[in-house]
C-alpha cells in the first residue's frame, strides 16, 4: 500500500491584534486624561452598557480627539488598526477612529456582555479597541507568578479572572468541548500598555475586581473605508 499522507488543519475563527505601547507614551495618555478628560467630565455612560457606578470616582468619559495630543493618539491607533486590516484580514482598507472614551472602574464595577456597532449603515465594516492604562495592584499581585499566562495572554494559571476582559465569538458548552469543539471564548489579562483591536461584532465583557485602585481603559471605535481591490474591477 502506498504511503498515507495526513495534514492536520486548524481553522481560524477570530483575527485580532495585540499591541504594546512604550511606557512613556502611555504616561502621556494618562497625563492627558488627568488634565483634559477628567476635568471636562463629559459623560459617555448613557451610550454604554457598563455598570460603572460602584464608586463616586467611577466614570465613562469622552476622550477629546480635536486637540493636538488627541490627534496624535488618533493617528497612532488608526495606523495600528489599518495594519490589522491589511496584514491580518488581507483587506485594502484604512481604519479611522470616530469615537473614543475612557472607563474609570473601581472595586465592584463591571461591564456586561456587549458588542460595538458601526458608525453608519453605509460603513458596515468596523473595529474596536481597548487600551489598558492603569491596572490595580490587587489584580497584578494575583498573577505575578503566572509567567506562562502573562506571556501567552490567554491561559490563566491561577483560575482567577477578576478585572479581566472576556471575549466571546461563539457558545461552547462543556459537552461540546468534550465532543472536540474548540472553545469560543477567552479571558484577557488587563496588562498596562497593552491594546487589543478586534472586529466590532466581537462580544466582550469585563469582570468585577475587589480591592483598592483604579482600572483605567481607553476604548475606541473605528470605521473602515475603501474597498477590496477585486471589487474595483468592473
Amino acid at each position: 500500500m502506498s504511503e498515507i499522507k495526513i495534514r492536520i488543519e486548524e481553522k481560524t475563527a477570530l483575527t485580532m491584534a495585540t499591541i504594546y505601547f512604550p511606557k512613556d507614551f502611555v504616561d502621556e495618555i494618562n497625563e492627558y486624561v488627568d488634565k483634559t478628560t477628567i476635568p471636562k467630565n463629559k459623560d459617555y455612560a448613557h451610550l454604554l452598557v457598563g455598570q460603572i457606578r460602584q464608586d463616586k470616582k467611577s466614570a465613562q468619559l469622552d476622550f477629546p480627539m480635536d486637540t493636538e495630543f488627541g490627534k496624535k493618539f488618533k493617528n497612532v491607533i488608526d495606523n495600528c488598526a489599518t495594519k490589522l486590516l491589511k496584514q491580518g484580514f488581507k483587506r485594502e482598507l484604512t481604519a479611522h477612529t470616530y469615537e473614543c472614551w475612557t472607563v474609570h472602574s473601581f472595586s465592584g464595577d463591571y461591564n456586561l456582555l456587549h458588542d460595538h456597532g458601526v458608525e453608519t449603515d453605509t460603513t458596515p465594516i468596523g473595529m474596536s479597541s481597548v487600551l489598558y492604562l492603569k491596572v490595580p495592584d490587587c489584580i497584578k499581585e494575583k498573577h505575578k507568578n503566572d509567567t506562562e499566562y502573562l506571556e501567552m495572554d490567554h491561559t490563566n494559571a491561577s483560575g482567577d479572572v477578576d478585572g479581566f476582559t472576556q471575549i466571546l465569538w461563539g457558545v461552547t458548552s462543556r459537552k461540546e468541548m468534550l465532543d472536540l469543539k474548540h472553545p469560543a471564548s477567552e479571558y484577557i489579562f488587563p496588562e498596562e500598555r497593552k491594546m487589543i483591536i478586534f472586529p466590532h461584532w466581537l462580544l466582550h465583557s469585563v469582570t468585577p475586581f475587589f480591592g483598592e485602585g483604579e482600572r483605567r481603559t481607553l476604548s475606541a471605535n473605528f470605521t473602515c473605508r475603501g474597498l477590496p481591490k477585486e471589487r474595483h474591477k468592473s
